[in-house]
C-alpha cells in the first residue's frame, strides 16, 4: 500500500482541527496556528479527492501553493463556497508551512483566532455537495 492509498484527509483534517483548538484553549498559539493551517489544508484536499471525475494526483503542496492548484482544479464545480472561502485576499494570509519553526513571540491570539476561523469554515465546506 503506497502512501496515497493511505491518505484520508478529512480524517486527518478534522484530527488537527480538534487537536488545535485544545491547544488554543491553552494558549498554546504556536502549535495551535500551525495545526490550524494543516487542518484547512487537508479540508481542501479531501474536497479535491472526492469531486466527481477526479483522476489527477493531488498537489503534494501546502498553502499557500495549495490555494491556486484548488481554485484551477474546482473551477466551475459545485463547491463555489470552498472556492469563493479560499479565493478571498485574507485566506489563512501569512500562514506557511514553516511556522512550526518560528519563535513563540511570532504567535498572538488575534492572527490564532483568524486562522481556527478559516479552518472551521474550509473543514465545513469540505461537508458540502460532492
Amino acid at each position: 500500500m503506497n502512501s496515497n492509498e493511505r491518505d484520508d484527509y478529512q480524517a486527518a483534517g478534522e484530527r488537527m482541527y480538534q487537536d488545535a483548538n485544545a491547544l488554543y484553549d491553552n494558549a498554546r498559539y504556536g502549535t495551535a496556528t500551525h495545526l490550524f493551517g494543516l487542518a484547512a489544508e487537508c479540508a481542501i484536499k479531501s474536497s479535491l479527492q472526492r469531486q466527481p471525475g477526479t483522476t489527477t494526483a493531488l498537489p503534494y503542496k501546502h498553502i499557500p501553493e495549495l490555494i491556486d492548484d484548488a481554485k484551477r482544479l474546482m473551477s466551475g464545480r459545485r463547491r463555489s463556497y470552498l472556492v469563493s472561502l479560499i479565493s478571498h485576499p485574507d485566506y489563512m494570509a501569512g500562514w506557511k508551512v514553516v511556522n512550526r519553526y518560528w519563535s513563540d513571540e511570532l504567535f498572538n491570539i488575534a492572527q490564532c483566532r483568524k486562522y481556527r476561523d478559516d479552518a472551521n469554515k474550509t473543514i465545513q465546506a469540505m461537508y458540502t455537495s460532492v
